[in-house]
């Protein structure tokens, strides 16, 4: 006899079952019954959650992408940025690699995914840029004037570029050069 499943047990089923699908199928072949069916419960326990698929897969997403991401105060700028970049990496060179390519791809004809990503995760990632640059001005080591606007995008901008333009390799290697070469001198104090 199966054990009834609840909380956080049950939820986590449900959005690793969303993930596998569109794993496998992309986002049409998430739907309310085939993910029902695969984390083995029913639809009425996936309405009770979501009004529909879409906004569980908008869910899934974002709270996949916040959750890979740290966001701690290292005690300097640098190591803010390379602790970001590099789950940043580790995402986008882990399982999960292939899917974000085909939500980034879906994302071109549906409009809410568009929206919900631009709102949810990108806006949520820009503004905890903006605290942790806002951080590094506390510190001193990033200066007062460093235009916030680039600065929380510029590092992020390559690993996506790689993902999903060029195919060129994400390894920590580059992350290092990232902070080290671009990221750091951008923003520190002028002498």
């Amino acid at each position: 006899m199966a054990t009834r499943r609840r909380g956080a047990e049950l939820d986590d089923a449900i959005r690793a079952a969303a993930l596998d699908l569109l794993a496998s199928g992309g986002p049409s072949a998430v739907t309310m019954e085939a993910v029902a069916g695969a984390a083995r419960t029913s639809k009425a326990v996936l309405y009770r959650r979501w009004p529909d698929s879409r906004a569980l897969l908008r869910d899934t997403l974002v709270g996949m992408a916040r959750a890979a991401i740290p966001h701690e105060d290292t005690g300097s700028y640098r190591g803010d940025m390379l602790a970001v970049l590099r789950g940043w990496a580790a995402l986008f060179t882990g399982p999960q690699a292939g899917m974000l390519r085909g939500v980034v791809a879906a994302a071109v004809q549906d409009e809410q995914l568009a929206e919900t990503l631009a709102r949810d995760l990108i806006g949520h990632r820009k503004a905890q840029m903006a605290e942790l640059l806002e951080r590094g001005v506390e510190r001193g080591d990033v200066r007062a004037d460093v235009p916030v606007h680039i600065a929380r995008e510029l590092g992020q901008s390559v690993l996506w570029h790689r993902l999903l333009v060029s195919g060129d390799p994400i390894d920590d290697d580059l992350v290092v050069e990232l902070v080290d070469e671009v990221l750091v001198p951008f923003v520190a104090p002028r002498a």
